[in-house]
């Protein structure tokens, strides 16, 4: 669910912004005893190593991924459908009871998303360029290549964890701030601002209840926040190297 957890975290935000408000979580503090920070080759390279090692994630190609969602304080639930290829195609659609279907798609050059507030619509520019960096299915491999500046920045806390934190700048687009357990290595929280068809958008993610799958671990359950609203997605079926037809990946005609 790594790569296509941001892609769900935007297409929902960008869904539910227009239907939903909620008090904003709140940051996490920073650790006062902060002891010598590692550098972010080291941060990262024990990343891989804590979710599988480089050579169980290069024999991944595709995953297939459902599960639910559930937005407690408004009531709503749903499922989720994620398809995820090689190098860069994903496909993920919400069904919320009551809304309808969330739809993003990347296809290795063109990104759009459907919902019933908006409608279809073909994204570009930050939209266009946040798509391309998520959708790299071997993103956990690729931090270096899909962002141009990674600063360590210390230690802070996420709930009872101790995390080191990286700021990931890409060439296009505000920073991403990656928080990795310091005891598991494995990447606990992410907090993003991406433009979306309502504005800037600033969310946090929150990954957990990691489970290996095919040599691979993959984080099963996913808390999101923002300004606006809270949800939790838990997958309950993930596959690896499936076969996807490629109309998983096609625009609409309208």
């Amino acid at each position: 669910m790594k790569k296509i957890a941001p892609m769900l975290v935007l297409s929902l935000v960008m869904a539910l912004t227009a239907i939903a408000q909620e008090k904003k979580a709140d940051a996490p503090k920073a650790d006062p005893k902060s002891e010598a920070t590692p550098s972010v080759d080291a941060i990262l390279d024990n990343y891989v190593k804590a979710i599988g090692g480089k050579e169980a994630n290069e024999k991944i190609t595709s995953r297939m991924m459902k599960g639910t969602f559930e937005m407690p304080a408004m009531g709503m639930s749903g499922t989720v459908e994620a398809y995820t290829q090689a190098p860069n195609k994903s496909s993920m659609t919400t069904d919320i009871g009551g809304f309808g279907k969330v739809q993003q798609v990347f296809d290795g050059k063109t990104a759009w998303e459907a919902n019933p507030m908006t409608g279809l619509r073909e994204l570009t520019g930050g939209e266009l360029a946040a798509m391309k960096r998520e959708a790299d299915f071997y993103a956990e491999l690729n931090y270096k290549k899909n962002y141009s500046k990674l600063e360590a920045k210390g230690k802070e806390k996420v709930g009872d964890a101790d995390s080191y934190v990286v700021i990931a700048t890409p060439s296009e687009g505000k920073p991403d701030k990656l928080y990795f357990d310091t005891k598991t290595g494995l990447l606990i929280r992410r907090d993003t601002e991406r433009e979306t068809a309502q504005g800037e958008m600033a969310t946090e993610t929150y990954y957990d209840d990691y489970k290996e799958v095919d040599g691979v671990k993959v984080p099963h359950t996913l808390k999101i926040t923002n300004p606006q609203f809270s949800f939790v997605v838990k997958m309950t079926e993930v596959k690896s190297n499936v076969k996807i037809e490629d109309s998983k990946f096609a625009k609409p005609a309208n």
